[in-house]
């Protein structure tokens, strides 16, 4: 017997050539009880028709331009809880092919496992399939930098301990739906990058515990992307860090990680001059730049989320590692 309702919300932009894949990896589960929502963000190709006329049972939003990660997801999420009540969101990409038994294995994780509201899953590389794309999000313990654990590294069973960690990465997570309904949605301001690590700062403050099940496993098609589109990135990433930190650490701890902020950011710039040049060093500056000039628009956030804190200092250093 299905044991819960999954909403599974997927954002797509010109990604028809991933769409075939990652569609038929839903429909191979062995737990059937899902609805997909599928978040168009002004796709130039044919991935809107394509849906509508291979996947006909698939829900389609249409936007005429691209929203960003965070705004496209919550609305699919908004969506999701007034129209089918579920008991789990999944936040899917649209570049990622599911194992079998991935709904099943987050199902049984659910309630089998004490107090888990999140499930980070081990994502694979999609090109690669012993390199490892993602086991869960986190802030680094020496420099408050975000990063996801395992990246490029082979898969020789280092992170095949379940266990408590400090977030997931939306491209392949579960939510219980109480989780948005208590700790609210993703940051829109954000547009994209970083903005799940910040939900997962957000709901760790609000009491949510995230778990690392790597028995859910997925296949991720990161990386390729145009130099123009890697500018972009490292524009939105310095920009979105400084935001991230404003809104999300308590007072104590964005005191003591004023120097080690510093000296990360003054690391990484040196790493891009190095790697690429004063073209993305350039891009890397403005968004650190960006960030600093907007930073009072986020203090409203601030206080409303360290009002709501429930948890200690102490604690969320505990997640970083």
């Amino acid at each position: 017997m299905d044991k819960g309702l999954i909403s599974i919300v997927i954002p797509n932009y010109n990604g028809i050539e991933h769409l075939q894949t990652c569609f038929e990896s839903i429909y191979r589960q062995d737990y059937r009880n899902y609805k997909i929502i599928m978040l168009d963000n002004g796709s130039a190709d044919d991935s809107v028709n394509f849906t509508k006329k291979n996947y006909p049972e698939v829900e389609l939003i249409i936007f005429n331009y691209n929203t960003g990660f965070a705004k496209a997801v919550n609305k699919g999420i908004k969506l999701a809880l007034k129209k089918y009540n579920p008991s789990y969101i999944l936040l899917l990409n649209n570049d990622v092919e599911l194992e079998k038994n991935f709904l099943s294995t987050a199902i049984d994780t659910f309630e089998n496992v004490l107090k888990v509201d999140i499930i980070a899953a081990k994502m694979m590389n999609f090109y690669s399939r012993d390199t490892i794309d993602d086991t869960g999000n986190f802030i680094t313990k020496k420099g408050g930098t975000p990063y996801p654990r395992g990246n490029t590294q082979k898969d020789t069973g280092q992170y095949d301990k379940p266990e408590f960690i400090f977030g997931a990465c939306a491209g392949a997570a579960f939510y219980k739906k109480g989780v948005f309904e208590k700790a609210g949605f993703f940051d829109e301001d954000f547009f994209a990058y970083l903005e799940d690590i910040d939900f997962s700062f957000r709901a760790q403050l609000y009491g949510f515990k995230c778990y690392y099940q790597p028995k859910a496993i997925c296949y991720h098609k990161r990386g390729g992307s145009s130099i123009s589109t890697y500018r972009f990135q490292v524009k939105m990433n310095e920009r979105n860090v400084v935001w991230l930190r404003i809104k999300n650490y308590p007072i104590l701890l964005y005191i003591l990680y004023q120097p080690l902020f510093v000296i990360s950011r003054t690391i990484k710039f040196a790493l891009l001059l190095k790697n690429h040049g004063f073209k993305i060093l350039g891009a890397a500056l403005w968004g650190y730049i960006l960030g600093l000039l907007k930073i009072f628009q986020q203090i409203p956030k601030r206080m409303k989320i360290q009002k709501n804190r429930i948890v200690s200092s102490n604690y969320i250093l505990s997640l970083f590692r």
